[in-house]
């Protein structure tokens, strides 16, 4: 390829013909490939000094041409170690010859090193030319990358990137990560620090300050103090990197769900900052702080209920219970009118240890949408969600009971009524659910005609439900009965996945019935393949096979590539995270498992099973 030529101004012209062509030269930048030849790493094996660095950027706007040309060249061969100076200079210097040459080098220095994996190299490729929407998608799949691949980029972008927007997204990204206590973060965080240097952005020092924060406050030898003093230094970070937050107008989402990137980056760094308040002993700062989420709220919209009664929700999930005594005036109204906030500040009362008053205010919640079936079902959705199963099951019952629901609607909440009661070990209920659903109708027409049209089998329901009664008989001890339940699943539904796993695993098996077994289960898999050939951008079967072969046999490792192609196709997906964990699991790799349970459990807070697993694999030995 051919290497760019570095620009050039002749000193001593006119300062109109000067602007004139730095106008020239900064469209010129925008044509410069996203990746050159810049790479300093053939300069990387002495050490640069300082001294020298500062010598030749002062170089850049010598008025000795051969001399600016001469600091450039050696400037562009080792931009990995000036980078924080050349950022320096070209935001900052008064020369505008100084800064557009260091500009210019910046430019020329890729954001993909030899040494960073294909995976990387590909979220990477072009990311400057993409959109707002592209770049935030690119910077969250880096921070999922298998081993910690790619956190080591992402934060050499927060430190390398000429764009102050990307080092903000950058941070933002890493920021969502943490949590108090986090049992992954302290693996991904080892990842950051060389990557940052003594970077002085205000991005840098943002992420610098939350890792000696979380190193001090996950330590349970740290006195209280330290804490504090930690907490203080971030809290100095934070306040920086909010003043120059560098978005403006730019908004991220779609047409209909449109949110300006400020206010997203700021609600980011609020939560963070609340929590970090409540882990250094700071509740009613943690409070103070969380109130600022409250800003976010649109005023006279439809998101208005839903938005307040998410940020109680959390702040009760996140130590942060108490924000309910110390809401705007504002919002007491929409408490007071609204179920679903209701019932949101009642959770908050609840882990206030205010059972009496928490219990009185669900059951006005309840009572406040008795007829308004949409409320109802927004209610059993969010209350489902984060784990609240006595709330939701009293919603979900009453939802599937409302006249003005059809057969189409009806069927797939009984359904999710009936994975939420399973979920919690409340197997009968589930069974019975499932049983309602398949014997029922809506008017004179009966379920099972329904099913079809919504892509649900018959055979397979009635074998979930069967299922679902094997688990009941298996919480009772009663061995016999179960394996009367498995065989009936079976003979309904062959591939009912979770029967097919739950009977490998049941003890005593003689080899004829293991056997017999592992044929299902192959036969179950040769399926799921013609569905994964018939439709290959379709999720849910590359996430069946994944999630058989993990909790049996089989080929794990074309399961863990199936797993992965499925979060590809649902990122992020609570469920899909849940199957590539067992895949890692079942591979004894305890750390990815973690890594990915801690993820999902993050994205269905909610998720009994989802919690049990995180605990089973942090039990796991290497």
């Amino acid at each position: 390829m051919t290497v760019p030529q570095t620009p050039g101004i002749r000193s001593g012209t006119l300062h109109g013909i000067r602007l004139g062509l730095c106008l020239l030269f900064l469209s010129c930048f925008a044509l410069l490939p996203a990746r050159t030849v810049a790479n300093s790493s053939s300069a990387g094996d002495d050490l640069i000094s300082q001294q020298k660095i500062t010598e030749l950027i002062a170089q850049l706007g010598d008025t000795n041409y051969a001399l600016r040309e001469s600091a450039t060249q050696q400037l562009r061969m080792i931009a990995d170690h000036a980078i924080d100076q050349l950022l320096d200079a070209a935001d900052q210097s008064n020369d505008l010859e100084t800064a557009l040459r260091a500009q210019w080098i910046l430019e020329t220095v890729s954001l993909i090193r030899p040494d960073d994996p294909p995976e990387v190299a590909e979220l990477l490729e072009n990311f400057s030319s993409r959109s707002l929407s592209q770049q935030i998608s690119a910077l969250s799949r880096l921070v999922r990358l298998e081993k910690n691949a790619g956190i080591t980029p992402l934060a050499r972008l927060i430190r390398t990137n000429r764009s102050a927007s990307t080092s903000y997204l950058a941070a933002l990204i890493l920021l969502q990560e943490w949590r108090p206590d986090d049992p992954y973060w302290p693996q991904l965080a080892a990842h950051v620090p060389d990557a940052l240097n003594t970077s002085q952005r205000p991005a840098a020092l943002l992420i610098h300050g939350l890792i000696d924060f979380s190193q001090v406050a996950d330590n349970p030898k740290t006195k209280l103090n330290q804490k504090q003093e930690a907490f203080e230094n971030l809290e100095t970070a934070i306040e920086r990197f909010l003043e120059l937050t560098p978005f403006d107008t730019q908004t991220f989402g779609s047409n209909t769900t449109t949110r300006g990137v400020n206010d997203l980056a700021r609600e980011i760094v609020v939560r963070c900052h609340a929590r970090a308040a409540i882990q250094a002993g700071f509740p009613d700062r943690g409070v103070a702080v969380a109130r600022e989420l409250l800003e976010f709220i649109p005023k006279n919209s439809d998101t208005d209920q839903l938005t307040t009664a998410d940020v109680l929700f959390w702040a009760a999930h996140s130590g942060l219970a108490n924000l309910v005594n110390h809401l705007p005036e504002s919002l007491q109204a929409t408490i007071e009118n609204q179920a679903i906030t209701l019932y949101a500040a009642a959770r908050c009362e609840q882990l206030n240890g205010n059972e009496t008053l928490a219990d009185e205010m669900a059951r006005r919640a309840f009572t406040l949408c008795s007829d308004k079936t949409n409320e109802q079902m927004l209610a059993a959705v969010r209350l489902d969600h984060w784990g609240l199963v006595d709330w939701a099951d009293r919603e979900y019952r009453r939802v599937i009971t409302a006249p003005t629901l059809s057969a189409q609607q009806i069927i797939p909440f009984s359904i999710q009524w009936a994975e939420l009661l399973n979920d919690f070990d409340r197997c009968n209920e589930a069974s019975a659910v499932l049983n309602d659903v398949l014997t029922g109708s809506h008017g004179t027409i009966k379920n099972i005609r329904v099913m079809d049209s919504l892509g649900y089998s018959k055979e397979a329901l009635a074998a979930r439900q069967k299922f679902f009664l094997s688990r009941a008989d298996k919480e009772k001890n009663k061995r016999k009965s179960e394996r009367q339940a498995l065989d009936k699943a079976l003979d309904e539904y062959p591939e009912e996945i979770d029967t097919l796993i739950a009977y490998y695993h049941f003890p005593g098996l003689v080899p004829a019935d293991k056997k017999h077994i592992v044929k299902l289960i192959q036969g179950a898999l040769k399926k799921l393949q013609q569905r994964i050939d018939r439709e290959p951008d379709e999720p849910n079967p590359y996430n069946e096979y994944a999630w058989l072969v993990a909790n049996t046999e089989g080929d794990l490792l074309r399961a863990t590539r199936y797993s992965k192609r499925s979060l590809d196709l649902d990122f992020d997906s609570a469920s899909f995270l849940d199957t590539l964990a067992h895949c890692y699991a079942a591979a004894g790799n305890r750390n990815e498992a973690v890594r990915c349970q801690v993820v999902a459990l993050r994205k269905d807070p909610g998720s009994n099973t989802i919690q049990k697993n995180l605990q089973k694999f942090l039990s796991m030995h290497e």
